[in-house]
This record gives structure tokens, sequence and C-alpha cells, in this order.
């Protein structure tokens, strides 16, 4: 069955919240560059909010700084490919840094 549009209403559109519930996991790839990437969607959830669209993508390539050549898919992983030995990427913590400027004095 091929996978459902997003609707122009953001409200009918499935939510991370509704992906973690269904212990899904998102795979990211970059066709610009071949960078493939695994997320939780609870750990999605943890970062981006529980409204965050699950048909749009997280985050940029970290090697293009795009999202232009990003393709996502989500899934539920087998027994076998969590035996296998899935490489997935986890939030560690949250840093806070501080920006600053050059003024004339």
């Amino acid at each position: 069955m091929p996978a459902k549009a997003p609707s122009g209403n953001p409200f009918r559109n499935p939510r991370l919240a509704e992906q973690a519930r269904s212990g899904m996991l998102l795979t990211v790839k970059c066709t610009g560059c071949g960078r493939v990437a695994r997320f939780w969607a609870k750990d999605l959830v943890e970062v981006l909010g529980p409204d965050h669209q699950a048909h749009i993508p997280p985050f940029p390539c970290a090697r293009c700084r795009t999202k232009e050549w990003i393709n996502w898919s989500w899934s539920v992983p087998s027994a076998p490919e969590l035996a296998a030995g899935l490489t997935v990427r986890r939030p560690v913590r949250k840093v806070t840094r501080w920006i600053w400027r050059n003024e004339d004095a």
C-alpha cells in the first residue's frame, strides 16, 4: 500500500508522539552524500516535541547542511535487525552556548 500524502490540514497529519507509541524507527538518508542515520521516535519526541509532524524531516544532513536531498522512512525494526547490531543515534545531553558579537565601544 502506498504511503498516504500529507494533508493540507496539519492537525490530520501523523505526529511524532503517535510514531513513538508504535515503537517506530526513523531512517534518514541523504541522496546527496549517502549518509544514513536512524533515530527512535521516542528520542525525537524528547528533542523536537510530540507535535512535530512525522512527514517533515527532523534535521538537515550533517554533511550537506540541507534538507533538499533528504529521504526518510518509518519502520518497526525486526528482531533480527536489532540482533545484528543496528546503529541508532541517541540523544546524550542538551548543550546551551553563548553567541557573541563585536560592538564598537
